[in-house]
Protein backbone atom coordinates (compact mmCIF):
# COMPACT_ATOMS: atom_id res chain seq x y z
CA UNK A 1 0.00 0.00 0.00
CA UNK A 2 1.13 3.57 -0.60
CA UNK A 3 -0.31 6.91 0.42
CA UNK A 4 -0.37 9.84 -2.00
CA UNK A 5 -0.97 13.38 -0.84
CA UNK A 6 -1.15 16.90 -2.18
CA UNK A 7 -1.80 20.33 -0.76
CA UNK A 8 -4.61 22.29 -2.42
CA UNK A 9 -4.70 25.93 -1.36
CA UNK A 10 -6.92 28.92 -2.19
CA UNK A 11 -7.36 32.36 -0.67
CA UNK A 12 -10.20 34.85 -1.15
CA UNK A 13 -9.11 38.25 -2.42
CA UNK A 14 -10.23 41.41 -0.62
CA UNK A 15 -12.36 42.59 -3.55
CA UNK A 16 -14.18 39.27 -4.01
CA UNK A 17 -17.94 39.22 -3.49
CA UNK A 18 -18.17 35.69 -2.15
CA UNK A 19 -21.96 35.55 -1.53
CA UNK A 20 -22.52 36.67 -5.15
CA UNK A 21 -20.12 33.92 -6.31
CA UNK A 22 -17.89 36.65 -7.83
CA UNK A 23 -14.56 35.28 -6.63
CA UNK A 24 -11.51 33.77 -8.28
CA UNK A 25 -11.35 30.00 -8.57
CA UNK A 26 -7.58 30.16 -9.12
CA UNK A 27 -5.66 28.10 -6.59
CA UNK A 28 -2.58 25.89 -6.48
CA UNK A 29 -1.66 22.24 -6.09
CA UNK A 30 1.54 21.40 -4.26
CA UNK A 31 3.10 17.94 -4.45
CA UNK A 32 5.62 16.16 -2.24
CA UNK A 33 8.43 16.47 -4.77
CA UNK A 34 8.14 20.26 -4.63
CA UNK A 35 6.14 20.80 -7.82
CA UNK A 36 3.62 23.62 -7.55
CA UNK A 37 0.93 23.67 -10.23
CA UNK A 38 -1.37 26.64 -10.85
CA UNK A 39 -4.92 25.32 -10.91
CA UNK A 40 -8.39 26.73 -11.48
CA UNK A 41 -11.90 25.82 -12.40
CA UNK A 42 -12.26 25.33 -16.13
CA UNK A 43 -13.40 28.41 -18.06
CA UNK A 44 -15.99 26.09 -19.63
CA UNK A 45 -17.51 25.64 -16.16
CA UNK A 46 -16.83 29.00 -14.47
CA UNK A 47 -16.65 32.07 -16.72
CA UNK A 48 -13.64 34.35 -16.98
CA UNK A 49 -12.43 36.33 -15.05
CA UNK A 50 -13.34 33.98 -12.18
CA UNK A 51 -11.44 31.08 -13.79
CA UNK A 52 -7.82 31.15 -14.92
CA UNK A 53 -7.60 29.75 -18.44
CA UNK A 54 -3.81 29.34 -18.19
CA UNK A 55 -4.05 27.08 -15.13
CA UNK A 56 -4.71 23.33 -15.02
CA UNK A 57 -8.31 22.51 -14.24
CA UNK A 58 -9.45 19.36 -12.40
CA UNK A 59 -11.03 17.90 -15.54
CA UNK A 60 -7.80 18.16 -17.56
CA UNK A 61 -5.80 16.86 -14.61
CA UNK A 62 -8.11 13.83 -14.36
CA UNK A 63 -7.76 13.09 -18.08
CA UNK A 64 -3.97 13.56 -17.94
CA UNK A 65 -3.70 11.31 -14.87
CA UNK A 66 -5.62 8.50 -16.61
CA UNK A 67 -3.46 8.83 -19.73
CA UNK A 68 -0.28 8.94 -17.63
CA UNK A 69 -1.28 5.78 -15.72
CA UNK A 70 -2.03 4.04 -19.02
CA UNK A 71 1.33 5.09 -20.49
CA UNK A 72 3.30 3.90 -17.47
CA UNK A 73 1.46 0.55 -17.55
CA UNK A 74 2.14 0.20 -21.30
CA UNK A 75 5.85 1.05 -20.92
CA UNK A 76 6.22 -1.52 -18.15
CA UNK A 77 4.46 -4.20 -20.21
CA UNK A 78 6.66 -3.43 -23.23
CA UNK A 79 9.86 -3.55 -21.15
CA UNK A 80 8.85 -6.85 -19.53
CA UNK A 81 8.16 -8.30 -22.99
CA UNK A 82 11.57 -7.20 -24.26
CA UNK A 83 10.42 -4.35 -26.49
CA UNK A 84 12.26 -1.01 -26.50
CA UNK A 85 10.00 2.03 -26.71
CA UNK A 86 11.72 5.19 -27.97
CA UNK A 87 8.76 7.58 -27.78
CA UNK A 88 5.18 7.63 -26.59
CA UNK A 89 2.58 10.29 -27.30
CA UNK A 90 -1.05 10.43 -26.27
CA UNK A 91 -3.62 13.14 -26.86
CA UNK A 92 -6.41 12.07 -24.51
CA UNK A 93 -9.81 13.70 -24.52
CA UNK A 94 -12.34 13.81 -21.71
CA UNK A 95 -15.99 14.74 -22.13
CA UNK A 96 -17.66 16.80 -19.40
CA UNK A 97 -21.37 16.10 -19.62
CA UNK A 98 -24.35 15.46 -17.42
CA UNK A 99 -24.50 12.00 -15.85
CA UNK A 100 -27.67 9.98 -15.16
CA UNK A 101 -28.28 12.04 -12.01
CA UNK A 102 -28.05 15.26 -14.02
CA UNK A 103 -24.73 16.26 -12.43
CA UNK A 104 -21.70 17.43 -14.39
CA UNK A 105 -19.10 14.68 -14.62
CA UNK A 106 -16.37 13.40 -16.90
CA UNK A 107 -18.46 10.76 -18.66
CA UNK A 108 -16.00 9.50 -21.29
CA UNK A 109 -12.20 9.55 -21.60
CA UNK A 110 -10.69 8.56 -24.94
CA UNK A 111 -7.00 7.68 -25.04
CA UNK A 112 -5.05 7.93 -28.29
CA UNK A 113 -1.66 6.37 -27.54
CA UNK A 114 1.04 6.25 -30.20
CA UNK A 115 4.22 4.36 -29.38
CA UNK A 116 7.38 4.39 -31.45
CA UNK A 117 9.58 1.35 -30.88
CA UNK A 118 13.36 1.19 -31.39
CA UNK A 119 14.13 0.23 -34.97
CA UNK A 120 10.65 1.23 -36.14
CA UNK A 121 10.47 3.44 -39.24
Amino acid sequence: MSVHTAIVSWRRSEEADFPARAYSRAHQWEFDGGAIVPASASPSVVPLPYADGAAVDPEEAFVAALASCHMLWFLDLAARAGYVVDRYLDRPEGILDRNEAGKLAITVVTLRPNAIFAGQV
